[in-house]
């Protein structure tokens, strides 16, 4: 670190950084507090390279020091993260990011390392990212050499402060050899997405083909996307899912309202084996679930979301950290995502407009509802936060919760830059 430091004194750069202070209290019964996390950002900028260096403390301590490169060298763009648990005195994780394009084809090297104070390590792995376009169709090959990548159907890592519930999370999810086995020269799995095919009606068709080095054929996916239902008001998504003893079906009817308004129809569709006495033994559908709908309407900076869950028992309604979205229970558990386990319908009202001085200024109101609970409508829980942006260099901003015992949580926050 003093050689980089040190160097970058021989550069001609710039320096900017942030603050940013949050505290949460419970009111009840006498002030206590819930969080206090800070974070400090510092940033140099040299010679096309952005460096950043992130400290992040909270009531228990010094629970982050985050380091990150981002920049250009040549034709390729590079990027860099590290992270440390000063608490603990120890190395969490490192990635390495590489991409370039030659004659119209995207190459991508995702590289990273998982230390073993961190659970599911020590682990290190890459894999190898190619995209291209042949005429109207796109391909991308992920090739996983113990490694995973963020993309449509797989997340990246998230590193979890276990004592305070705080997180990091990263593109790059080295695997463990407890999860792979000793797959022969390091390979461990392949992706290959095909799209862009269109049919008659169908807009886009997309194929997805996973194998692993363990199981060797994982899964095939096919997506069909807006489908020509010749109706204006009624655009329908399809999704197929086969495995190796399974098979899924996913059906997405989007209502569109005009331009601003469109109602989501979260539906599950549930098969059987296949039967030999009926339709020449293809597997049957034995159930069609209506679990929620979803009411989006969006006008001049103000967005009101409207979600309804009918199946409490398998889904859920995401917190607003993790989007406020209605979200299969299984799903949130395995990737980490927090979620109200009781609330069964979301009114949210968000206005977002153009502050002083360049900022933007906002506001939101998430009213939770539960069936169990006996007060007007089923009402559960209010949360409101608001930013308010006061110069190009301050901005300030606060939340409450508000539930059938009462006032539960306050909170402010301020961020300062330069």
């Amino acid at each position: 670190m003093a050689v980089v430091v040190f160097g970058l004194t021989l550069v001609a750069g710039s320096f900017s950084g942030s603050f940013t202070g949050e505290l949460l209290i419970d009111p009840a019964p006498n002030l206590a507090f819930q969080s206090l996390d800070f974070i400090f950002t510092l940033n140099y900028a040299f010679g096309g390279f952005l460096s950043t260096s992130e400290s992040e403390f909270c009531l228990l301590g010094y629970i982050w020091q985050g380091f990150g490169v981002t920049g250009t060298l040549g034709a390729f763009d590079v990027q860099a993260d590290l992270l440390f648990g000063p608490s603990t005195n120890d190395f969490l994780y490192a990635q390495e990011i590489i991409t370039t394009s030659i004659a119209g084809v995207e190459i991508g090297w995702y590289w990273a390392t998982l230390s073993d104070a961190v659970l599911g390590g020590p682990a290190d792995g890459f894999a190898v990212r190619l995209a291209g376009r042949v005429g109207h169709l796109d391909f991308v090959s992920i090739t996983e050499f113990a490694a995973r990548i963020k993309n449509d159907d797989f997340d990246g890592i998230t590193i979890v402060h276990a004592a305070t519930g705080l997180y990091k999370s990263y593109d790059t999810f080295p695997i463990s050899t407890l999860q792979t086995g000793s797959c022969s020269n390091g390979w461990s799995g392949e992706k290959l997405t095909v799209s862009g095919l269109q049919v008659g009606c169908v807009e886009n068709i997309a194929t997805t083909l996973y194998m692993s080095c363990l199981s060797g054929f994982e899964w095939i996916k096919f997506e069909v996307e807006g489908i020509d239902t010749g109706l204006c008001w009624l655009d329908l998504d399809l999704e197929l899912t086969f495995e190796v003893q399974t098979k899924s079906v996913v059906i997405t009817p989007t209502f569109v309202l005009g331009e601003s308004a469109c109602i989501d129809v979260y539906m599950d569709v549930r098969t059987g084996a296949p039967d030999d006495t009926l339709y020449g033994g293809f597997t049957t559908i034995t159930d069609i679930t209506l679990y929620g709908l979803g009411l989006t309407y969006s006008w001049n900076g103000v967005t009101v979301k409207e979600l309804t869950l009918f199946d409490t028992g398998r889904y859920a309604i995401t917190t607003p950290d993790y989007g406020s979205v209605i979200e299969k229970i299984a799903d949130a558990v395995d990737d980490g995502h927090e979620y109200f386990p009781d609330y069964w319908e979301l009114l949210s009202i968000e206005v977002a407009q153009d502050g002083c001085c360049g900022g933007i200024t906002s506001f939101l109101v998430n009213t939770y509802f539960n069936q169990n609970t006996g007060g007007i409508f089923g009402w559960g829980m209010t949360h409101v936060e608001a930013t308010f942006t006061v110069n190009p260099t301050l901005s300030l901003g606060g939340e409450i919760e508000v539930d059938t015992t009462g006032l539960t949580q306050l909170g402010w926050r301020i961020e300062v830059s330069w």
